[in-house]
């Protein structure tokens, strides 16, 4: 009987979370059918200010729908790395967070075309995050994604 109420629970659990998933997914997939955007753009020079410096440079860009941040696509080059980070709005909450982590040079320079060598998918209710998925990558490159997207709403605002 135990066992039977575990099984039940866990298939409940799963399925509310599922659902959640889903919601999560056509919410990107519309932010990312839009066109309509106001973009604003920070540019490298505000981070340098800030004493965030890169030897490649970084950049953060704000997408705005009537007033409303809808998505942030922040980018930052160090040495041989660009890591790209997105972030999805929903009602000014975060749901989604898609990390990419990719080899920009070798041996001989600059490649030709980036090789993408981690990424990860986190999925975001109420301010929890509630699933994580695709190749984390080192350990060192996991953090607190709504700490660093509470920052960068404020680097958006703050710019002029």
């Amino acid at each position: 009987m135990r066992n039977l109420f575990f099984f039940i629970s866990v298939l409940i659990f799963g399925s509310v979370f599922g659902q959640d998933i889903s919601a999560i997914r056509k919410t990107v997939e519309q932010i990312n059918k839009a066109g309509n955007y106001t973009l604003k753009t920070v540019p490298n020079e505000y981070f340098v200010e800030k004493g965030q410096v890169t030897d490649n440079g970084s950049e953060l860009k704000g997408f705005y729908y009537k007033g409303e941040l809808k998505k942030m696509e922040y980018s930052v080059s160090v040495s041989a790395w660009k890591y790209l980070t997105e972030y999805f709005f929903d009602h000014g909450q975060p749901v989604f967070v898609h990390f990419k982590k990719y080899r920009i040079s070798g041996g001989n320079g600059l490649l030709k075309h980036p090789v993408l060598m981690s990424e990860s998918r986190h999925y975001y209710l109420n301010g929890k995050l509630i699933k994580t998925a695709g190749i984390s990558g080192k350990p060192e490159e996991k953090k607190d994604y709504l700490k660093e997207a509470a920052g960068l709403k404020k680097d958006l605002e703050d710019y002029q």
